[in-house]
């Protein structure tokens, strides 16, 4: 197998390169550059491939310094205001059907004078 099929091989297992290119960070030359003089060695290419556990720590990180600055009574606050709002609709509308004309239901018997609803004496 010659240096560019291998190069393809390790590209297509780490699909994080086509991004790269794609944006313009690195060309598919120096891709292949690197990989022509440090093979698939780990430390070269550590900048290019993601590496799970390191992007789960960040996005962790970011996500427990968010909550540090969240204030608790300013949340507190919108979500009563927000619960009031729900109420306030909930009511229009309870008010809005109680309200609608409803067609005034006779019965065609009384119509007639019959107060038994037979039909015929």
């Amino acid at each position: 197998m010659s240096k560019i099929d291998n190069f393809k091989k390790f590209i297509s297992n780490h699909t994080e390169f086509v991004d790269y290119v794609k944006n313009n960070r690195v060309s598919w030359q120096t891709l292949f550059e690197l990989y022509d003089l440090y093979g698939e060695d780990e430390s070269v290419w550590s900048k290019y491939l993601s590496n799970n556990t390191i992007k789960d720590n960040v996005n962790i990180k970011g996500i427990l310094n968010t909550l540090k600055n969240i204030n608790l009574d300013s949340l507190e606050e919108n979500i009563s205001s927000i619960q009031k709002a729900v109420s306030l609709i909930e009511e229009f509308t309870k008010k809005e059907e109680s309200n609608t004309i409803k067609p005034k239901e006779d019965n065609i018997d009384n119509l007639y004078g019959d107060t038994d609803g037979k039909v015929g004496n």
